[in-house]
């Protein structure tokens, strides 16, 4: 599965169309979404036949500014389930893969920066509308560090923590990229050029389990000053992988799990969000060999037992406190 995400700066011009045209054919995404159309919901919905497309969903735009539209085919199911100026959210469900289901978000952040704390408490309440993994894609207007910045009008402080703030409020991670650093370039005044990062995408941890090999390229674009972000997402990998993990409460009746835990947090850094994911899969990695070896030998001994009251690892004895099962360590 992918997904295509750009801001066209205008659906309604011939060289965005082509351009339009020229990148489904290329990328096949599963999804498109396109920002900042400029032009009216009807408008935009007769691309879906150009781009061979039969289903869409647009938010209209206000006048000449704003306005989102998304794309997709009948191979996978979308639900809308939210939308308004800033934002698209909606759950995903690719048909031949029964069971998997994460949540999606396109975003065009405020362009006005005095404003752009309204696009924030949008991410924040939506945040905890689903307990889906999680990925928001798209134009953010804004930038989560001082060096994603090159050329005049740099950002201040304030705006770059109130975009942080955001993310880590929603539990939302940057995942990388690759291709250009900058997605954003504009040639002004004197000849010189500012680039800026504004374009991305962030994710919760379970959507960064969820999709281990999921990779964002950046697009060159020739009618608009923004690049085109490219999501590839390998669904079938997460079915196979780590998407099986599931963290069971009994395990905390063993002290041995709290060993474990730590030992697998230790084994290795994590200074990226790369990193993280590995560390989080080999700690999931970890606690199901774990699982099988420890706790679940544990568990078949106590069903083999006589008179044993169930797998538990531990056992009442007769004076009604709380004793540990031997070990043999």
């Amino acid at each position: 599965m992918s997904l295509l995400c750009w801001n066209c700066r205008g659906a309604g011009k011939p060289a965005t169309v082509k351009e339009l045209c020229d990148m489904t054919r290329q990328y096949a995404p599963s999804i498109l979404c396109i920002l900042e159309t400029q032009i009216e919901g009807s408008r935009v919905e007769n691309l879906s036949g150009t781009l061979g497309f039969n289903n869409s969903f647009a938010v209209s735009s206000s006048g000449r500014s704003g306005g989102l539209r998304i794309f997709w085919n009948d191979s996978i199911k979308v639900e809308v389930s939210g939308y308004s100026e800033y934002h698209i959210d909606f759950d995903v469900i690719v048909d031949d893969l029964v069971g998997i289901k994460s949540r999606v978000t396109f975003v065009y952040g405020e362009a006005q920066v005095n404003e752009r704390y309204k696009t924030w408490d949008m991410l924040r309440g939506i945040a905890g509308t689903s307990t889906l993994p999680w990925a928001v894609v798209g134009d953010f207007n804004e930038v989560i560090h001082g060096y994603e910045h090159d050329g005049v009008g740099n950002r201040s402080q304030a705006q770059m923590d109130a975009f942080r703030d955001a993310l880590d409020t929603c539990g939302l991670m940057d995942i990388g990229y690759t291709g250009n650093k900058w997605t954003f370039e504009r040639k002004v005044t004197g000849g010189t050029f500012t680039r800026v990062r504004l374009d991305r995408c962030v994710a919760t941890s379970e959507w960064l389990l969820s999709y281990p090999d999921a990779i964002l390229e950046h697009k060159n674009a020739a009618s608009s000053d923004h690049s085109a972000l490219l999501l590839r997402v390998d669904v079938h990998a997460c079915r196979a992988g780590p998407r099986s993990f599931k963290y069971e409460l009994m395990w905390e009746r063993d002290p041995s799990l709290f060993e474990c835990v730590r030992d697998g947090w230790k084994a290795t850094a994590a200074d990226s969000v790369h990193a993280l994911k590995d560390k989080l899969g080999g700690l999931a990695a970890g606690l199901s060999t774990w699982d099988r070896e420890t706790f679940g030998s544990v568990r078949q001994e106590k069903k083999k037992s006589k008179g044993a009251a169930g797998y538990a690892p531990f056992a009442a004895d007769k004076g009604g406190s709380v004793a540990r099962g031997s070990e043999d360590n």
